[in-house]
């Protein structure tokens, strides 16, 4: 595969949900992504390129940043197609799996983890810096391993083939992910603390009752969420009492340290 395709390519999966439908959800971005590369596999046959788009507009959705993962091998799996290596159901089969596994992952580690650690960055970045880029910074920290995921990863996708799914596996992705979200757990219930400290007495010199009724109604709240997204289990039961001792600590120090 020539490398200006590959890049061609990785610039049209940037539109993967540009025509996003209910039947097929991300066939028909898939379809123009691949094309060019379908193209250069099948230009000896006018019959097996049409076979090939007609696979393309199968049922396809993963998550944006991790598709290109997904894209890489499915075009390296159209190349064992052609090849007669592997028959088209098996290249839909491996790349229907593939997808679903890349989609949990995608989903764990972007949107439900470092997406919301940007927007934290972000928001304390806007009430310190107070400068008028300091918005900006939320797309771009977001960006930052975003990007580098969505076009490295055609490449390497292309290059692995559906090996890349232990490398994936190897690099402990959903544990990563984890992890951030625990940190973002942490985090967001300190600042919440500090926050809300600012505009009560605390802000003027703590008493123990309004420092003990600021962590109560942080504490509330955590436990309000946690019980309305039990479905998505992002927080354990024990993470409201670290959330609460932690933001108390931090409390404790600001109030002697300023």
């Amino acid at each position: 595969m020539k490398f200006i395709t590959l890049v061609n390519v990785a610039f049209r999966s940037l539109f993967l949900e540009a025509s996003w439908n209910n039947k097929g959800q991300q066939n028909l971005g898939l379809a123009a992504s691949i094309d060019p590369a379908l193209k250069e596999i099948y230009n000896f046959s006018e019959e097996e390129l049409k076979k090939a788009r007609e696979r393309a507009l199968e049922f396809f959705n993963t998550n944006p940043i991790s598709s290109g993962v997904v894209i890489g091998v499915i075009i390296k799996l159209e190349m064992e197609v052609a090849a007669g290596r592997i028959s088209p159901p098996d290249r839909l089969r491996m790349a229907g799996s593939l997808s679903q596994t890349l989609a949990s992952m995608g989903d764990s580690l972007f949107w439900q983890a470092w997406l919301p650690l940007c927007c934290l960055a972000a928001v304390w970045a806007v009430l310190s810096l107070k400068f008028w880029w300091t918005p900006l910074l939320l797309p771009v920290l977001f960006c930052l391993p975003a990007v580098p995921v969505r076009f490295f990863g055609l490449f390497l996708g292309y290059r692995r083939g559906v090996d890349v799914i232990d490398l994936l596996f190897r690099l402990k992705i959903q544990r990563l992910a984890q992890n951030i979200r625990k940190g973002v757990a942490v985090l967001v219930g300190v600042s919440t603390v500090i926050l809300v400290s600012t505009k009560t007495a605390l802000a003027d010199g703590p008493s123990i009752l309004s420092l003990w009724l600021t962590l109560g109604a942080v504490a509330a709240t955590v436990i309000t969420f946690r019980l309305l997204s039990l479905k998505i289990r992002q927080l354990g039961y024990w993470y409201p009492v670290i959330i609460v001792a932690f933001a108390c600590t931090v409390m404790i120090v600001l109030d002697r340290w300023l």
